[in-house]
């Protein structure tokens, strides 16, 4: 009687030593799975930045030389394009908490928790 309780306490630590061992393997698969994910997700909007940033690259350069040759003056367009981005970046400083800060955050969070 003794030696079978003896083999059922043995039998339950190799279960308990074997779930806990299961529970650390889908904790690291779950963990490379969110930040894959993440990973994936910041990746992509890293290569939309880039290409976003040649056409507003491009375009600004086309407003500049355009407006330049309306106004008579290669340069005056070139400092009219630069006024406005100089008023685009006080406005997304200004707002950059509830612009950018909160929804990249909010993005993120949403990956991890999914």
């Amino acid at each position: 009687m003794a030696n079978e309780e003896v083999l059922t306490v043995k039998e339950l630590l190799d279960k308990t030593v074997e779930y806990a061992e299961t529970n650390v393997n889908l904790f690291k698969l779950k963990f490379i799975n969110k930040g894959s994910a993440v990973t994936s997700a910041v990746l992509a909007y890293l290569i939309i930045a880039i290409f976003l940033l040649i056409l507003i690259i491009l375009l600004s350069m086309g407003a500049s030389f355009w407006i330049g040759k309306i106004l008579g003056e290669i340069y005056y367009g070139f400092f009219i394009t630069g006024g406005f981005f100089l008023l685009l970046i006080i406005a997304l400083y200004t707002l950059r908490s509830k612009w950018l800060k909160i929804p990249i955050a909010n993005s993120l969070l949403k990956k991890l928790f999914k």
